[in-house]
């Protein structure tokens, strides 16, 4: 007696209803894009964290400039307070021509405070100010160049922690696209077609959650 055997017939249960060339064109799709993304990202976060240490050393550089005008200020200051104790002493003394030597070698500074104060005539007004360096007389050069300088550095600093926030957010975005890279490379080996859609999806969410990130994100080229 012939026996018939049965003839195989192909499977058509979950795991190859969900082969569909829809879902890996997807899953290309989403490799590509998140692959170029990455790059893109990496070379920005690069950019920006070159601009952050750019800011910041132009910052120590400012400051360092702001501390040396601090001690040379300082030190003319007191050249000039040392100039006008002479000339007080002279005049004191009654020696007139000593006291004109003094008061012709001020500094420039110096000079105009010291013909503001005299012009209040302190020797006879009890209401003049005590000496010329008050604040509204006396106002020496490198005092406003410490200013600028400091001013200078606290702004490079400001755009160092910019530049660096911005720098941590598209490292931020570079994990973002790795995860998606990671599930659109992986979703196409499973065969259950919920773990499949699950993992694509999550891909997917993670890729668009980092392109709405990166579109608020300033660039450089």
């Amino acid at each position: 007696m012939e026996i018939k055997t049965q003839e195989e017939k192909p499977l058509t249960g979950e795991a190859n209803s969900t082969k569909t060339p829809l879902f890996e064109a997807v899953a290309v799709l989403l490799l590509s894009l998140a692959t170029v993304g990455t790059a893109w990202c990496s070379f920005q976060a690069a950019a920006w964290g070159g601009s952050a240490g750019g800011a910041m050393n132009q910052s120590t550089a400012s400051s360092r400039t702001a501390a040396v005008k601090q001690l040379q200020a300082s030190q003319m200051t007191l050249v000039d307070v040392l100039l006008f104790s002479q000339y007080i002493n002279a005049h004191a003394s009654s020696n007139e021509d000593l006291a004109r030597f003094y008061s012709d070698r001020f500094r420039g500074e110096a000079k105009t405070a010291f013909e503001a104060w005299m012009a209040t005539r302190p020797f006879e007004n009890p209401n003049a100010p005590p000496h010329p360096f008050v604040t509204n007389f006396y106002q020496p050069r490198l005092l406003k160049e410490v200013q600028q300088a400091e001013d200078e550095s606290e702004g490079y600093q400001t755009k160092a922690g910019e530049a660096g926030r911005v720098s941590r957010n598209y490292i931020l975005i570079t994990v973002l696209l790795a995860s998606a890279l990671f599930c659109g490379g992986t979703a196409v080996k499973f065969d259950a077609h919920w773990v499949r859609r699950t993992v694509l999806g999550l891909g997917l969410a993670a890729f668009l959650f980092a392109v709405q990130r990166l579109w608020l994100l300033p660039v450089q080229f």
